[in-house]
């Protein structure tokens, strides 16, 4: 019997491998040639950040970027800085990887470490963790009609993972440190962090708006440390495949490359600064959609096979934006006198049964209790509930502004107001038709106009009816049914066809 069959292709984003990577890196610098030798390490810290990715032969290979802040003093007490930018790539094995359509790879910091070799060296151990998941476009058919047999459908709101990529975004700014006539005479400490402002996506483009806020400490000619400040909006827009004005966007900026110089003003007195740098970029662009399947069918009197793929799905999802406010106490192992300089960054964000984790940062420089200029950086967690149901998600979070006091001698309370947006959803993984073919009639076709059955409880009227070669509407009907799934234990007719 030839079959009446309508089918569509099913073009989904699937979420195939999760992993996670964890990997080493280690850097030996040097300092320039027109800097002094170090007499004592005042801080060196260490950023690593992904810039590109690419597939191929069976591997994934991630492109990032190393970002080591390095200030000290020499002989004569003179505080001195530079910056060193380190590159560097990191395989991992997949499968098919000619059939991946994206990844979406966030890179955290373990921890990092320097040791001081001599006076012109030292050498940057990091400990970086990749999580990485990898998705692939399911292009294979499904089944959606069948005229001649009886057909189970399903409907669900599931969270379509369109795309994801990284790109960069460019800046170069110039500004005066102050009015009051002062030089710079080298510059100790730069701090710079990105700000995610706005977002704007149409069809097949997105459009990010980021603030960037860089704090610059330098030696003036009076030899003592002054500190200014700029920000500046940059804004990107990034081709996007299959994006609607509708989606929503998940997006995470980093500084991943940053260079800074003194330079001489219209007076020919040393009192601007250049930043030049380059914004780090990973986005993800996710849209709610309402899927069809057929999963079960069967032709009354006919023998019939069916043929079903398996799909996993990101059910019921519910996106959640909002700004919040949070306290963040920090520690420290010296007695804290003056603050000169504090920058707090979100590191990482993780959803885990409905709860976002927040890795905060803050790096600082002081003044301790015997007028020495120290450095002070550590890690703390926020964590909050965006559900009472425990669901799995995906998200990100961006700082507004912060404050800070300093409650003890050792103790500094930041103020943190910042923006977060994520999906929550279930997984579940779903059997649904490709195909369906009718093999010959029934051996036997004596089957009676009506049959009792002892039916149990939650038992599905649709299964009764595949069972007996019949249709689900006249067991209903014929037992006065208003639901689908039986409540109790009851003896069912069954009509026949």
């Amino acid at each position: 019997m030839e079959l009446c069959k309508e089918y569509k292709s099913m073009c989904l984003n699937e979420s195939r491998e999760n992993s996670a990577e964890n990997f080493e890196l280690d850097f030996q610098e040097n300092l320039p040639q027109y800097l002094d030798d170090i007499d004592r390490v005042i801080k060196c810290s260490v950023n690593s950040v992904v810039t590109n990715y690419d597939m191929s032969d069976s591997k994934l290979t991630i492109h990032g970027k190393t970002i080591i802040c390095f200030t000290y003093m020499n002989k004569d007490s003179c505080i001195l800085s530079n910056i060193f930018e380190e590159e560097f790539t990191k395989s991992v094995d997949i499968d098919n990887a000619e059939l991946v359509s994206f990844a979406d790879i966030r890179l955290n910091t373990k921890y990092s470490s320097f040791r001081l070799i001599n006076q012109r060296r030292i050498d940057v151990h990091t400990s970086l963790c990749a999580h990485i998941c990898v998705y692939r476009k399911n292009t294979g058919k499904c089944l959606t009609n069948c005229k001649n047999a009886f057909t189970r459908q399903m409907t669900m709101d599931c969270l379509i993972n369109k795309n994801a990529g990284i790109c960069s975004a460019e800046f170069d700014e110039s500004f005066s440190i102050s009015e009051s006539g002062s030089q710079i005479k080298n510059i100790v400490n730069t701090y710079s962090i990105c700000y995610l402002e706005d977002t704007k996506i149409i069809k097949d483009k997105m459009l990010v708006k980021l603030k960037v806020e860089a704090s610059v400490l330098y030696v003036n000619d009076d030899n003592s440390l002054e500190k200014c400040t700029h920000s500046f909006s940059i804004s990107k827009i990034i081709d996007v495949s299959d994006s609607q004005e509708n989606d929503k966007a998940i997006i995470n900026a980093q500084i991943s490359s940053i260079y800074i110089k003194s330079k001489s003003g219209s007076n020919d007195v040393l009192n601007e600064l250049e930043l030049v740098g380059t914004v780090a970029i990973s986005y993800q662009i996710c849209s709610v959609c309402s899927h069809e399947f057929i999963t079960d069918s069967y032709m009354p009197h006919f023998n019939t096979n069916i043929i079903k793929e398996k799909l996993s799905l990101k059910k019921s999802p519910v996106y959640y934006n909002d700004d919040r406010s949070d306290e963040l106490i920090f520690e420290s192992e010296r007695n804290i006198i003056e603050v000169i300089d504090l920058k707090p960054s979100i590191e990482a964000c993780v959803i885990k049964q409905s709860v976002m984790h927040l890795t905060v940062n803050l790096s600082l420089l002081y003044y301790d209790d015997s007028s020495q200029l120290c450095s002070y950086e550590k890690t703390a967690e926020i964590s909050f509930k965006l559900s009472d149901t425990e669901c799995e998600g995906e998200g990100s979070a961006s700082i507004i502004s912060f404050d800070f006091v300093i409650k003890s001698a050792d103790k500094i309370s930041l103020r943190l107001n910042y923006t977060y947006n994520a999906f929550l959803y279930t997984k579940q993984s779903i059997d649904y038709l490709t195909d369906i073919e009718v093999s010959g009639e029934k051996s036997s076709l004596n089957i009676p106009e009506l049959t009792l059955y002892f039916a149990n409880e939650s038992e599905d009227v649709w299964d009764i009816a595949k069972n007996f070669s019949t249709d689900m509407s006249l067991i209903m009907q014929e037992n006065n049914l208003s639901s689908q799934i039986i409540e109790n234990k009851m003896v069912v007719l069954v009509p026949g066809m």
